[in-house]
């Protein structure tokens, strides 16, 4: 790099004398840049830095050199130096905000897809099992710690790591929204066994019934990995269609059957969206 000519004497012009103090002030900023890419200084920023040399350019502007090309090139020589130090700056704080953009080494991505890969064993083990309700509820605990884990992750600004959170929240409370069914039908069904005898009116003996085959489609959903041009997706929509149907066919009896079609609409709902979700091709 061209260097600033040596310092003229103070004596040439009173400009001469700021000029001077600019010179020490950069070299003071190139030494303060260094500790800080070498993670000795951690009070200062590059922004920072680069707002100081702002400043000293500032200074050197409302010099009046007029009438002095001598001096006015000598400031030129300065002003040239800090432009340089000012551009390496710029591709300094440019690389850390890409950095932090970076979404394959991203801290906050990293964590979530390692919350989504103990979802994922989870959700193995869920779907091969059938009853076992002490599974259930072993499967569920780990879910909510999981869904605590992603409460715990700070997105910043970034609307990509907000989405990330939001639908590895929905991954997981799906799960735990599967594991509720299953139990609730396994207690419906030992419950009926066991009484041998049909409480339930007939409207809600109905709403069990498509509870039960929506069971089974969100089970379907959950190991479903194709997109929605699979036959697959059309089949699995289809159904979930038919259960929304069949519940709004059925005609509740009293006010509690009224609320339980209303929670059955409502998860078949979820399972269809959950659906959707999988295959709506979002990335990172």
């Amino acid at each position: 790099k061209q260097q600033p000519s040596l310092p003229l004497s103070s004596d040439a012009h009173p400009s001469v004398s700021k000029i001077n103090s600019v010179i020490g002030d950069v070299n003071k900023a190139k030494g303060t840049l260094i500790a800080v890419l070498m993670g000795v200084n951690n009070n200062e920023t590059c922004r920072h830095l680069s707002c100081v040399l702002t400043g000293l350019i500032a200074d050197l502007d409302a010099l009046d050199v007029c009438g002095h090309p001598e001096i006015r090139n000598y400031r030129k020589e300065v002003v040239e130096e800090i432009n340089r130090l000012q551009k390496y700056l710029d591709l300094e704080e440019e690389a850390d905000s890409t950095y932090a953009y970076d979404l394959a080494q991203n801290g906050s991505i990293i964590k979530i897809e390692e919350i989504r890969n103990n979802m994922k064993e989870v959700k193995g083990s869920l779907l091969k099992i059938e009853k076992a309700s002490d599974l259930y509820l072993k499967s569920k605990t780990e879910l909510q710690g999981l869904i605590a884990q992603l409460d715990e992750i700070s997105p910043g600004n970034n609307p990509c790591i907000r989405e990330a959170r939001r639908r590895a929240v929905i991954e997981v409370q799906t799960l735990i929204t599967y594991t509720d069914l299953k139990e609730a039908l396994l207690k419906q069904q030992t419950f009926v066994e066991q009484t041998e005898t049909e409480t339930d009116v007939s409207s809600q003996k109905a709403i069990w019934n498509i509870l039960g085959n929506a069971a089974q489609i969100q089970q379907e959903v959950l190991s479903f990995d194709g997109n929605r041009t699979d036959k697959n997706y059309m089949r699995l929509e289809e159904l979930l269609t038919k259960q929304l149907l069949a519940l709004d066919a059925i005609d509740p009896q009293d006010e509690r059957s009224k609320v339980f079609r209303k929670q059955a609409v409502k998860l078949a709902q979820n399972i269809l969206y959950y659906l959707d979700m999988k295959t709506d091709e979002w990335e990172y």
